[in-house]
């Protein structure tokens, strides 16, 4: 299994009274036998958190686990912490907007609005999609190059195909300069949750 946790808790801090986290166990499509794919959506969450405290994600991990074991899923979780307040504000324009517009589905109104609200962290996933080490210090070496200066990558975590680089900001066209010698760029996501768990029976499926 691939567990992430002693990874993603220093970086969780909980300045104001709201703050969060937001962490989704996902079924993906593609991690699914072959037989039970065509009727599956891309990706569905099983189960979302507000993670506002290290105690709480603590008190939940089990739980976590277990939908993951159960559900053949994964477990994700934005380093960027947002605000109940500010979400609350996005979502009451976001909701109208969509009302003006036309739509009357607003299921999935909250995921949309969390993962676009202003964050008080900027930190990015650079993706990294291979698991050689020679290849993942030339691509953190090539972010630590960029400016600003000063360190940027804050943590390595390791995923199902590679590792994702959670960095401050940094210069991607820079970036973009540096690596493109080496061969495809990784990918900077900017608005992406980063791995916090894996099951065994998903890293089996993996590797066979």
């Amino acid at each position: 299994m691939i567990d992430n946790l002693h990874l993603i808790k220093p970086l969780l801090t909980f300045d104001r009274p709201g703050d969060f986290y937001y962490l989704m166990v996902l079924k993906r499509k593609k991690d699914q036998p072959a037989g039970e794919r065509d009727n599956h959506q891309s990706v569905r969450t099983i189960k979302s958190y507000c993670i506002d405290s290290l105690e709480y994600l603590d008190r939940r991990y089990d739980e976590i686990r277990g939908l993951c074991e159960l559900f053949a899923a994964r477990a994700y979780i934005h380093v960027r912490g947002v605000n109940h307040h500010d979400v609350s504000l996005n979502m009451m324009v976001e909701l109208a907007t969509r009302i003006k517009n036309g739509v009357v589905d607003h299921r999935g109104l909250f995921d949309s609005v969390v993962s676009q609200v202003k964050t008080k962290e900027k930190r990015w996933v650079v993706d990294v999609d291979t698991t050689d080490p020679l290849y993942l210090e030339a691509v953190t070496s090539a972010v630590e190059s960029c400016r600003p200066g000063g360190p940027k990558v804050v943590a390595v975590v390791p995923t199902l195909s590679g590792h994702h680089l959670i960095t401050e900001r940094f210069d991607v066209l820079e970036f973009e300069r540096v690596m493109s010698p080496h061969g495809p760029v990784p990918d900077v996501q900017k608005r992406n949750p980063t791995c916090l768990f894996v099951p065994d029976s998903l890293i089996s499926a993996h590797v066979s």
